[in-house]
């Protein structure tokens, strides 16, 4: 059975996070980009994905071979819509889903 952690995030159309997220060092990027929210990751500094487009519900990494156990999506607490930076936290939330 899948575990969620809400990973929070802030109402700005850039941003870089940083956490051990189940033991893993990580370091989120989201971004606006010609209006729309892109996710990016590394794991102990090696990038695993660049500006990934974000959708509703939708894995990001989706990468099996590398060594992030687990992955993060997005979800819309109001609908299906792709997130919008104004409603982080409050209508789309970020999860790690291990």
């Amino acid at each position: 059975m899948a575990t969620y952690l809400q990973i929070a995030t802030q109402q700005t159309p850039s941003q870089d996070l940083a956490s051990v997220i189940n033991g893993q060092p990580c370091g989120i990027s989201l971004r606006e980009m010609d209006g729309k929210q892109y996710f990016s990751l590394t794991l102990n500094s090696v990038n695993l994905c660049q500006n990934v487009l974000i959708q509703h519900n939708t894995t990001l990494v989706n990468a099996p071979y590398s060594k992030l156990v687990g992955d993060f999506i997005v979800i819309d607490t109001q609908g299906v819509e792709p997130p919008q930076y104004t409603g982080w936290d409050s209508r789309w939330v970020l999860l790690y889903k291990g």
